[in-house]
């Protein structure tokens, strides 16, 4: 009798993978946000729309990745590397929220690295930071805090979408970062940005 009791009452792992919030995987976000011709035009648009600094638009064959990426994200996040003048930031903190806007009414605020004090804890889905590689290490009383690492763990433990540029090269972001940190970023689809400045002289 008391051994049927027990059997009664025993959970199965089925029951522990399906009820333990506590052991309950990540889960990323994915996003579709329509088909490639569309997301196209809407990427070129937005991009005159907001950079008045280029001589003449050009584009790069790194947009075309993006513009892959946000066909279907496929979970991960974005890193986009590479010189300066190649419309990296216009693109972090204007085309892609404005195209995320239109078809998914979400709201995506970048923060640039070095204006990174702590990262806010909120509901949004994303944490986009950009010139990853600018901010400065700070002293809490004694206590060294870098902000962007600390931004990038908490996107990963909260399964959110990391987007962010940077100038630096994949040697000097290892040399700047901890393998922890450089780990949750390799999450990221990296999309590198190559040829001379767009913008006008």
């Amino acid at each position: 009798m008391e051994m049927e009791h027990f059997k009664k009452n025993m959970r199965t792992i089925e029951y522990t993978f399906k009820n333990a919030e506590f052991l309950q995987q990540k889960v990323y976000n994915r996003y579709r946000l329509g088909a490639r011709e569309e997301l196209k035009e809407d990427f070129v648009k937005a991009f005159k729309h907001y950079d008045k600094t280029i001589f003449e638009y050009k584009h790069l064959p790194a947009y075309d990745e993006i513009i892959d990426w946000m066909v279907d994200t496929k979970q991960q996040g974005l890193i986009l590397m590479g010189e300066c003048g190649l419309g990296k930031s216009t693109i972090l903190k204007y085309v892609i929220p404005a195209i995320f806007h239109t078809k998914t009414n979400k709201v995506l605020n970048c923060i640039p690295a070095k204006e990174l004090v702590q990262i806010e804890r909120n509901e949004k889905p994303f944490i986009v930071i950009d010139d990853l590689g600018t901010e400065n290490i700070k002293n809490d009383f004694g206590t060294r805090v870098d902000a962007v690492s600390d931004a990038i763990s908490y996107a990963e433990d909260s399964s959110k979408t990391i987007l962010t540029s940077t100038n630096l090269t994949p040697i000097q972001l290892q040399s700047k970062y901890d393998e922890r940190t450089l780990d949750r970023l390799r999450r990221c689809k990296v999309v590198k940005f190559e040829g001379e400045s767009l913008r006008a002289k």
